[in-house]
């Protein structure tokens, strides 16, 4: 048997299979029609093809991967397309800017627990690693990951009340 012809046998075999499959990742009959057509597609330059019981599992493994891609791919896009949205609305001066560093670092100041302050300050402004400031404190990574967690959500309170 030639390529073409196991090709076409493993279509026919598993084609309801991968569909359905490609419908349940992707919830889009047409993507899913092109994404399962795209693995067979794939297979045709390939000179040794999945044959036997385990022809099925790479299939449908293959399939899960090209699906689980797109949707990697389209969620980008989506944040992409969102941020260009904000980033249109947002027409800030200079003026403005200023005023908002002005009042994270006026939050950050106003920190009442100075380890999380100092933290947060080796973390963000001197762009120091976790390792590195738990050496530097004393303390291990995770508690250096729970102090900058806890200072980060007090400024977010902070600044969300003003």
């Amino acid at each position: 048997m030639n390529n073409n012809e196991v090709i076409n046998q493993l279509f026919r075999q598993h084609y309801p299979d991968m569909i359905r499959l490609a419908r349940l990742l992707l919830h889009n009959p047409a993507e899913s029609e092109d994404a399962v057509e795209e693995v067979f597609a794939t297979l045709i330059g390939k000179d040794i093809l999945p044959t036997g019981p385990t022809a099925r599992a790479f299939l449908m493994t293959a399939l899960r991967n090209h699906c689980l891609n797109q949707l990697r791919h389209r969620s980008i896009q989506q944040r992409l397309q969102g941020l260009y949205l904000l980033d249109s609305q947002l027409q800030d001066s200079p003026a403005d800017i200023e005023e908002r560093v002005a009042q994270v670092r006026q939050a950050i100041d106003s920190l009442n627990d100075d380890t999380s302050r100092r933290t947060l300050t080796q973390r963000y402004a001197q762009q120091l690693s976790y390792a590195e400031i738990a050496e530097a404190e004393g303390i291990s990574e995770t508690a250096v990951y729970k102090r900058i967690r806890k200072a980060l959500d007090t400024l977010k309170e902070k600044l969300k009340n003003k």
